[in-house]
């Protein structure tokens, strides 16, 4: 081999091993979010609404935000359906 094919050579091996490293780069910098993700906005959701940081205006948006992200989570089994309202129909309890 001549100096000239050896160098040709390893830059070529270079750029191959660079590939993989690239596309893991890549794939580390693309945000992800996951069903642990939704399970703690849900959760977030329900600390800020106990605590009042919601206001009146705003309840029926984040209220169909919640709902919609719980019945999505229980669907996929990341969480136990609601048992606290099931237990209130059955037994006739209500805070009214």
């Amino acid at each position: 081999m001549t100096d000239e094919t050896q160098v040709e050579t390893q830059e070529e091996t270079q750029e191959e091993t660079n590939e993989p490293q690239a596309e893991q780069a890549e794939a580390a910098a693309t945000p992800s979010l996951g069903i642990s993700d939704l399970v703690l906005v849900a959760n977030i959701i329900q600390a800020v609404s106990e605590r009042g940081a919601i206001r009146a205006n705003e309840m029926a948006t984040v209220g169909n935000l919640y709902n919609k992200l719980t019945a999505f989570l229980t669907a996929n089994g990341a969480i136990a359906a609601p048992q606290a309202d099931e237990a209130e129909e059955q037994t006739g309890d209500t805070d009214a």
